[in-house]
């Protein structure tokens, strides 16, 4: 049944040293326990192809990471695959490519907080993942950023990557640009369209064939369509804004479907829908309120899967499932409080 939670309010702002990179997955804790424990900013797909969901990376409570896990959702854990492979990260952009059956990753920021001063560092690498092995691609493409959006285009076999930010000193720098991977290549597609902005959430709706793009810094209360060669908003209702929510498009009931966020005072626990353009809240009890969450639809389950985030004191290791109308959660590791360094 499901599990009730109060919601925590806290606001987050730190960073952590950069890490030396991993080539032996005995060198790193999480790796060398096989136990999943608490995550945030990290990044999840799903592979269409062995129908499995698979989570790379983000940061425990301490530090940065660069492991790849894989949900058994028979035995309702997390199994460890590999940590070899693209550096350490948060807020990487993540999506699978079905037509290539391969999951694309794009960037991130090696930083986010722990025991010690550091400064940013925005990465611009691509990598892909096949096999259960991780191969880094050397091509050109998008600027180095964190927290750009990203989505599959299933009709148009793209990947679609919009906007995100890097830091310089004191200097912030959005961007506003779209991107779009073929398979072998970025092509930059446009400079116009939602307004230059982190932290937003996409999703492909296949009912719609769109690419829908929600929130962003403010924080922001805009929907927007893409349709392989304009951005369209869309009036989507009256919806409270949210920076850095989770949504994914749930193929099961053909609709978008929205959780959580920063509405600019306290992390959010609510559920939205996306139904015949419209978002519509749904009165559903679930995983207590977070952002830096992460959440994948597996079609073969009829699910949908949401992991960790944080409320902006503590992070967490729970695990939850979405059926359409009731979150419970499946599993869960202790939540643990972030180390702070007084950023």
């Amino acid at each position: 049944m499901p599990v009730h939670w109060r919601p925590h309010a806290a606001l987050l702002l730190a960073a952590l040293t950069p890490l030396a990179s991993v080539t032996l997955y005995s060198r790193d804790r999480t790796a060398a326990s096989h136990r999943l424990t608490v995550r945030n900013a990290h990044s999840m797909f799903y592979d269409s192809d062995h129908h499995q969901i698979l989570l790379f990376g983000g940061a425990d409570a301490s530090r940065v990471c660069q492991d790849t896990w894989r949900w058994d959702s028979a035995a309702r854990t997390w199994h460890f695959v590999t940590a070899v492979g693209p550096g350490p990260r948060t807020f990487a952009a993540l999506a699978y490519d079905e037509h290539n059956h391969e999951a694309i990753i794009f960037g991130g920021n090696r930083v986010l907080f722990g025991t010690a001063n550091a400064s940013d560092t925005f990465l611009g690498d691509t990598w892909r993942f096949r096999n259960n092995r991780w191969t880094r691609i050397n091509t050109p493409g998008p600027g180095a950023r964190a927290e750009a959006a990203i989505a599959y285009d299933t009709r148009r076999t793209r990947i679609v990557l919009f906007g995100g930010y890097r830091r310089s000193g004191n200097q912030t720098q959005r961007f506003g640009d779209t991107w779009e991977w073929d398979g072998k290549r970025w092509t930059k597609m446009a400079t116009t369209g939602p307004s230059p902005r982190n932290g937003a959430a996409m999703a492909y709706d296949q009912d719609r064939n769109r690419v829908v793009l929600f929130g962003g810094p403010g924080p922001s209360s805009e929907t927007w369509e893409w349709d392989g060669q304009r951005w369209t908003q869309l009036q989507a209702g009256d919806v409270p804004g949210r920076f850095n929510p989770a949504m994914v498009y749930d193929a099961a009931r053909h609709e978008v479907v929205r959780f959580g966020g920063w509405t600019g005072k306290v992390r959010a626990d609510d559920t939205w829908v996306l139904r015949s353009g419209k978002w519509v809240a749904l009165k559903a009890t679930g995983p207590p309120a977070r952002n830096h969450t992460a959440i994948v639809s597996a079609p073969d389950r009829a699910r949908t899967l949401l992991f960790g985030g944080h409320d902006g004191d503590n992070v967490f290791g729970d695990t939850w499932e979405w059926d359409g109308s009731t979150w419970v959660m499946v599993a869960s590791a202790p939540s643990e409080k972030f180390v702070d360094n007084g950023h």
